[in-house]
């Protein structure tokens, strides 16, 4: 089991590593655009496609990894006053919230695109790509997101029973 959590880690790393990528690409592409439309006045119109395209891939990339390293805002007004026990139960019912939540996620990113290859949607405007191409990166995405929260819950469960 070991050896499954070490590759899904070097998994997330990666992940999270593609998505600084994808970011610093982005910060090029406008940077660009804008030089061409002040120096030549001349615009790119793929740019605006490709950065949404390319912000929805960043947070599906990274945002377990962001889980997995507890880089997420919390609000500790009550969490604080309890003991590690409590909120280590705490946690665990949280994590088991969210990891339901992704799989409602997952299951609509499925099907959805699902429905975008059998029908083969495209997204028809500076540049023409199929929809199943921009939106595959949701139900890995929240996969892996399902599979981290419950492993967050099951170690939180595991930590509760030991006494915090």
């Amino acid at each position: 089991m070991k050896a499954f959590w070490a590759l899904f880690d070097k998994l997330l790393n990666m992940m999270a590593a593609l998505a600084g990528i994808i970011l610093v690409f982005i910060v090029a592409a406008v940077c660009y655009t804008i030089g061409m439309r002040y120096f030549f006045r001349q615009t790119t119109i793929w740019i605006i496609q490709t950065t949404e395209y390319a912000l929805l891939w960043i947070v599906f990339l990274a945002t377990t990894w962001l889980l997995r390293e507890g880089g997420h805002i919390t609000t500790d007004i009550i969490y604080s006053h309890l003991s590690n026990k409590a909120r280590d139960y705490l946690d665990a019912i949280m994590f088991i919230i969210g990891g339901l939540a992704c799989l409602v996620m997952l299951y609509f990113g499925i099907t959805y695109t699902y429905e975008c290859i059998t029908s083969n949607v495209t997204d028809v405007r500076a540049v023409t790509i199929p929809k199943s191409a921009v939106f595959i990166i949701i139900p890995i995405g929240s996969f892996l997101l399902t599979i981290q929260f419950f492993r967050m819950a099951w170690q939180r469960l595991v930590s509760a029973r030991k006494g915090g």
